[in-house]
């Protein structure tokens, strides 16, 4: 038997048609009001982001000048350490280290590399001293930062002022500079860099609350008559940013400069876990009161970038090292020599490591 063939009803439809518009349309309607509250809000982020990051020290690489050796301070260019070395010491330290940038550069787009400066800048007529030179290696993949204090008394080529004390290079160039001849003496790659001088980070130090230091009674002693505070006996104290800064800055008590990298060393480790327990509300505002405090070279979209990912970063494990490693330098009066290739090699395996 034939089906019977339903007649369909012109005026119905038009109506059901007309139904299916308006549906469609409320629904267009809803989604575009939608797109544009989350459009605004994107935006409203964006302005008081942009807000705080038009106030920061962003500094492009080809507006830092570099200063000629007759531009320096005298006592930069007397502390270059050379003169503590013989002729065949010299030219042994600079074969081997020329030799040493014959090494690939290590690569690898899972690890981020930023290069943290502490500077005793006290005017305008040059840099000053980086007393602090701590690379912070992000790596994804073994979800570890790896902060790496480098020496201010190491041996290094910089650019074509031939063999100084590594800290000569952020004297005589700034922040570029600097990262320059960490690259090339080193065989890897930093993405950027951000300097703080005393003051600057003495109010980061505040902002982030102050940190909790163990002081041995050198230590105590060295503070007290600095005029920085009471510490009476060995133990931990909670330090404020000036005293965090006098602090990071002892040299003459312990082990001279390789004590002094681990006290800067144990304050990072102490603002970084201060700032894991942070939200990310809390961590957006830390960062943009940091951001005018710092001379840097990251871009506004860097920034962003960097900033979306805090809240994973701040879970990552934090590993702490310098260079020159133990068993691999040696000293020529002031100056330390670090063996090259198997530093090299250990810098790249611990900072690039897949696992």
């Amino acid at each position: 038997m034939k089906r019977k063939e339903k007649n369909s009803d012109p005026e119905e439809d038009l109506q059901d048609t007309g139904k299916k518009r308006k549906r469609r349309k409320k629904i267009l309607t809803i989604v575009i009001v939608i797109l544009a509250i989350a459009v605004a809000l994107i935006g409203a982020v964006y302005a008081v982001f942009h807000h705080y990051y038009s106030k920061s020290n962003y500094v492009s690489d080809s507006d830092v000048a570099q200063y000629s050796e007759d531009q320096l301070p005298e006592d930069v260019l007397r502390e270059n350490g050379l003169d503590s070395m013989s002729e065949e010491a010299r030219r042994k330290a600079e074969e081997d280290a020329k030799a040493a940038q014959d090494i690939e550069f290590a690569n690898g787009s899972y690890v981020y590399n930023l290069l943290l400066i502490g500077s005793d800048r006290r005017d305008d007529s040059w840099y000053g001293n980086s007393d602090v030179m701590m690379l912070a290696s992000i790596n994804k993949k073994t979800k570890t930062i790896y902060l790496t204090s480098f020496m201010r008394d190491s041996y290094a080529l910089v650019g074509d002022s031939g063999a100084h004390k590594l800290n000569y290079a952020y004297a005589a160039g700034g922040g570029p500079y600097l990262v320059e001849t960490i690259e090339q003496n080193y065989r890897i790659k930093i993405d950027n860099y951000a300097s703080a001088d005393f003051d600057s980070t003495a109010q980061i130090v505040d902002l982030v609350g102050g940190v909790d230091i163990p002081l041995n009674q050198e230590e105590c002693d060295y503070l007290t008559n600095g005029g920085v505070g009471d510490f009476p006996t060995a133990g931990t104290y909670h330090l404020n940013g000036e005293q965090t800064v006098a602090y990071g800055r002892i040299r003459h008590v312990g082990n001279s400069d390789y004590e002094r990298t681990e006290r800067q060393r144990r304050v990072m480790t102490q603002i970084f876990q201060k700032a894991k327990t942070l939200g990310l509300g809390e961590l957006n505002t830390l960062a943009n009161a940091i951001l005018p405090l710092v001379t840097h070279n990251m871009t506004e979209f860097q920034v962003v970038s960097l900033l979306t990912q805090l809240p994973s970063i701040m879970g990552y494990e934090l590993v702490t090292d310098r260079i020159p490693y133990d068993g691999m330098f040696h000293s020529e009066g002031e100056l330390l020599v670090p063996d090259w290739v198997p530093t090299i090699e250990k810098l790249q395996e611990t900072i690039y490591a897949e696992e």
